[in-house]
Parts: structure tokens; C-alpha cells; sequence
């Protein structure tokens, strides 16, 4: 019997505890708040902590969202409160020395605005930098009109290639002449007005746009451009072209020269004519087709070009038979190249 009677007392004792109640069932039904400010009844969590003065739990069945959103403000700005405690503990830090443990406080200060940096000068040639070393042995040689060549513009997805020739006689000296890709643009600019103005130097330039670069590759037209370039100035001895390669129609008449714009005079100034025609080219280009910033990149398939082709599709300058614009699904931009696929 005492077995029985305790028996009988405990499960009454389980059966008080676990009894649902109307209140136990909506602090146990919790919620989430939906975009409306309403709730789900079934999924309430702490619906006391929310109800408004006189309203009863268990004729309550949603959740107050007014009342939902000035507790999440609250907590919120505890929290800031505790971050920024946070801060200012971190300010304080402790230094171990010889000598024990001192207290060092640190102001961190950070500027309300960042100040754009200020345009940058033009580059000036340091050090050797190119010579007339490779004209020399040629004038030794009895080839007096020695020409450098070079191009710009083989890389870019949109635009020309340009090849420019360059004739500087013997006495003749031009400035912080360098390597155009060494330059800033104001360097390029600044170079190139003085080589424009100077009437002892002859030049020669040939574009050849993205439709011909589609049509016959890229390395085709190159060599053709800096044939046709070096032939536009008369009476020419030699040819010193920039690169691992000379144009057949050059053969026996020119050799190539790797890195030679930053190793001969007239190959530099070439470089610096190709490269400037060329990019105000491109910033022509830019004013008709604004959205995918030539005027930037040039035609370089940069981060904001590639996203710009992906948005607005390719245009009539762009390149064709270069990837990754060979590869992409044209119908979703039915104009892509003005209309012409």
C-alpha cells in the first residue's frame, strides 16, 4: 500500500507539472515576424514580454509589431552601447617592459573624407633608360635613315590596332623620351606634343580597325600596320622593329629587337605616337558609346569593361573573334554590333 499511495502521489505531482495550460500553450506557440509586421500564433516566443498593458494572453493570438519593433530598438541601442565600450577598452592596452606593466592609451582618429590623391606628374626617364647604341652600328654601317617601329593596341576587346614608324636623325635629341607603357598618360601626351613640333622628325602611322582584325587576326594586321607605317617615310636604310618578329615585307631590311622600346630612341617615340593615336581614338569612341568607359580601359578587358559587355552587350567596336566575346550568346542583345552579327 505505501508503494500504491506514493505511486499515486507522484504521478498526480508529473501530471500538476506537465498540465497544459492556455498559458503555457502561447508562451510555447512561437513566432516570426513576417514583412507585413504580422505573425505566425504557432511560432510566439516570449509573447509576454510583448503584449501591451491589459491585454490578455490567451485571447491574444498574434504579436504587436509596433510594440515587437520599439523592443528591437531598444536592444539594439544596448548593444551599440556595449560595442562601444568595447571600443574604448580596446583603446587602452597594456605594454609589458623590463620594468613591469604600464598603461598606454590610444586615440584612434579616423578622417570623416579620404582626399583624392593629386593627378600625378609626368614621368620623367630614370636612369640609362633607351639609347641610339642599335642606330650606331647601322650609321657605321653606312644606313643613315634608321627608323624604330612599334604598335599599340594588339591586346584591347574593342578598337584598333596602331602601328606608328619614327625617324630621329643623328643630331637630334628628345627629351624623357621612354618606353610609352612606362609613362603616365600626361608623360605621353607631353612627349608626344614635342615630337609633333619638332620638324627634323619624320613619322609614319597606320590604323587598322576591329572589322579587318576580325577579318584577317590580330597578328596579321599588326604586321601589316607596321609595314605600311615604315613605309610612309621615304628613303628608309634599316628598320629596328619592337618584338620577336619582322614583317615579311621588311625581310633584309629590318630586325627585331625585344623590349626595344625601352632600349632605342626612335622605337620609344614610336611607341609614344602609336600609343597616344590610339587613345584618343578611344576617347572618340568613348563619347559614342559612354556606358562601357573607354575613355578608362581603353578597350582592355578590365573588371568594369567585362561588366559593361555583360550588361549592354558587345558594340560595333568591339572585337568579335576575341574571347570571351567569341563565346557569348548574342540573341540576349539583339542590337550587338549595331544590329550586324
Amino acid at each position: 500500500m505505501r508503494v500504491g499511495l506514493a505511486s499515486i502521489a507522484l504521478a498526480r505531482t508529473f501530471a500538476r507539472i506537465h498540465r497544459t495550460s492556455p498559458t503555457t500553450n502561447a508562451m510555447t506557440n512561437a513566432g516570426k515576424m513576417t514583412m507585413a509586421g504580422t505573425t505566425k500564433p504557432k511560432m510566439q516566443s516570449g509573447l509576454a514580454a510583448f503584449l501591451k498593458p491589459g491585454v490578455k494572453m490567451t485571447s491574444s493570438k498574434s504579436l504587436d509589431a509596433e510594440v515587437f519593433a520599439n523592443r528591437v530598438n531598444k536592444e539594439n541601442a544596448g548593444k551599440d552601447t556595449a560595442d562601444a565600450t568595447k571600443d574604448a577598452a580596446k583603446d587602452t592596452t597594456k605594454k609589458t617592459t623590463k620594468g613591469g606593466t604600464r598603461k598606454t592609451t590610444r586615440k584612434s582618429v579616423k578622417p570623416d573624407a579620404f582626399e583624392a590623391e593629386p593627378a600625378k606628374k609626368a614621368k620623367k626617364a630614370s636612369g640609362p633608360g633607351p639609347d641610339r647604341s642599335h642606330e650606331k652600328k647601322h650609321w657605321d654601317a653606312g644606313r643613315h635613315r634608321v627608323v624604330g617601329v612599334d604598335e599599340a593596341g594588339r591586346g584591347p576587346l574593342a578598337g584598333p590596332v596602331v602601328a606608328a614608324a619614327c625617324f630621329v636623325p643623328k643630331d637630334c635629341v628628345v627629351d624623357c623620351v621612354n618606353d610609352s607603357k612606362q609613362l603616365t598618360e600626361e608623360g605621353r601626351e607631353e612627349i608626344y606634343e614635342e615630337l609633333m613640333a619638332n620638324k627634323e622628325i619624320e613619322y609614319g602611322v597606320c590604323v587598322i580597325d576591329q572589322d579587318m582584325i576580325d577579318e584577317i587576326n590580330i597578328l596579321e594586321c599588326t604586321m601589316r600596320a607596321m609595314t605600311k607605317s615604315a613605309e610612309d617615310i621615304p628613303n628608309v636604310d634599316w628598320v629596328l622593329i619592337d618584338g620577336n618578329r619582322v614583317p615579311k615585307p621588311l625581310d633584309g631590311r629590318a630586325e627585331a629587337i625585344v623590349k626595344g622600346d625601352a632600349k632605342n630612341v626612335s622605337i620609344a617615340a614610336a611607341s609614344i605616337i602609336a600609343k597616344v593615336t590610339r587613345d584618343r581614338m578611344m576617347l572618340e569612341i568613348d563619347k559614342e558609346f559612354p556606358m562601357y568607359g573607354f575613355k578608362d580601359h581603353k578597350g582592355y578587358g578590365t573588371k568594369a569593361h567585362m561588366a559593361a559587355i555583360d550588361k549592354y552587350g558587345p558594340c560595333k567596336y568591339h572585337r568579335k573573334t576575341f574571347a570571351p566575346i567569341k563565346h557569348m550568346d548574342l540573341s540576349k542583345w539583339p542590337n550587338a554590333y549595331g544590329g550586324d552579327k
